[in-house]
């Protein structure tokens, strides 16, 4: 229920409009369900679930409970692995329903492309087989496991050929792209919400993203920043407020961090809004005065650039309803913020404070960065996304 699935769904919705669309998914999932979690419209839309006999279960072991040990973790990630390798076995499935186009947007996908023509959506690329980057701080039982995991579902130029276009979400990934795969890319930024208009602003911070544990890749560093908002105590009593929401997963991946979270946030002003409907999160989003990210704190973009935002929704979305942002100046955000002119991109948390107190104390400021950020999110609409795709399998399909 994040990003990924968000610009699946807005892409369905357009191309349904001309074309006849299938939602491929895997396991079980309502159309009404995600129409009403992502403000969709998916009339026309067949939704057609693909199962393999020990699908089910893998799903289940490939969600380790919190506090899992190291050991645990890994033997996670190696079942994982498992489940996507197991995900080539769907090209036969998939080529006998006879598509002309395939869009791929699963991802990490090794699936070589099951139809006449076909897109590959990159939220980030993995490896080539084979040609694992180095990383000196790896010991010597976890290079042997990486290399393990790599052999099993690392990417083949084979598969990547298979595809007319590769598509990117961002100019970093289109870079990483180009540096890990080789191959060149068609930038494509997700499909963004318009979450405006904003309304009378709050005192108030936001920041949207999953709660997941500390030990994933995409984990959004809720803790960090509720370290640093305790770190301000001249905001906190000048009646400031701090707002996390996001999806939780209904199995138990991700309540540790949020049980942490609530935990380390008693007696302050913070408010936690576990799975908060579209509606919900418009009105925060309307609401807040600054929107926070740190996904990447902590660790180099060079070195792990799967742990960066890539492109960065959230950050776009609280843009549009005139929420200023102040992001960690790492991955797409560079792309979508402009250090000062319409938000702030900090390096450290000591700069995190010092911009956000400079826009509290100044609401002539915080109100010019305000309309900046609502006029430059336009660039990367739900509407802009959609043209663009759009456009991308037309000339696919009438060549």
């Amino acid at each position: 229920m994040g990003g990924a699935e968000k610009r699946t769904l807005v892409l369905a919705e357009r191309l349904a409009r001309k074309y006849k669309v299938t939602l491929i998914v895997d396991g079980s999932h309502s159309i009404s369900d995600l129409v009403t979690f992502f403000g969709v419209d998916l009339t026309g839309v067949e939704l057609l679930p693909l199962h393999l006999p020990i699908q089910s279960r893998l799903r289940r072991l490939t969600r380790p409970h919190s506090g899992a040990d190291m050991g645990a973790r890994r033997i996670h990630a190696l079942l994982l692995d498992l489940r996507l390798a197991l995900e080539r076995t769907y090209f036969q499935q998939i080529h006998a329903l006879r598509f002309d186009l395939l869009i791929n947007n699963n991802g990490f996908s090794t699936l070589p492309c099951p139809a006449p023509h076909g897109i590959y959506m990159c939220m980030f690329p993995h490896e080539l087989k084979g040609e694992l980057r180095p990383d000196e701080n790896r010991s010597f039982l976890r290079k042997l496991y990486v290399n393990i995991g790599n052999r099993v579902v690392g990417m083949s130029p084979a598969t990547l050929d298979s595809y007319d276009v590769i598509t990117a979400n961002s100019q970093f990934t289109s870079e990483w792209i180009r540096r890990l795969w080789r191959h060149d890319s068609s930038v494509v930024y997700s499909a963004c919400e318009d979450m405006g208009p904003a309304v009378a602003k709050r005192r108030m911070i936001m920041h949207v993203g999953r709660f997941v544990e500390e030990w994933r890749n995409d984990y959004k560093h809720q803790r960090t920043l509720l370290e640093a908002f305790r770190r301000c105590p001249r905001l906190i009593q000048g009646g400031w407020e701090l707002h996390f929401a996001g999806s939780l997963l209904s199995d138990r991946d991700g309540t540790g961090t949020i049980a942490r979270l609530e935990r380390e946030a008693a007696g302050l002003p913070v408010v936690i809004h576990r799975n908060a409907s579209f509606e919900l999160l418009r009105d925060l989003y309307r609401q807040s005065s600054i929107y926070w990210h740190a996904t990447g704190y902590g660790s180099s973009p060079e070195l792990h650039p799967g742990k960066q935002e890539h492109f960065g929704i959230t950050t776009v979305e609280a843009m549009s309803a005139g929420a200023v942002p102040v992001v960690i100046d790492s991955g797409g955000q560079r792309e979508t913020v402009q250090h000062g002119v319409n938000g702030f991109l900090w390096n450290s948390l000591e700069e995190l404070q010092d911009y956000t107190s400079r826009l509290a104390d100044d609401p002539a400021l915080l109100k010019q960065f305000s309309d900046r950020a609502v006029a430059s999110s336009k660039q990367f609409s739900r509407a802009a996304f959609a043209d663009r795709m759009e456009n991308l399998v037309d000339s696919i399909l009438d060549t």
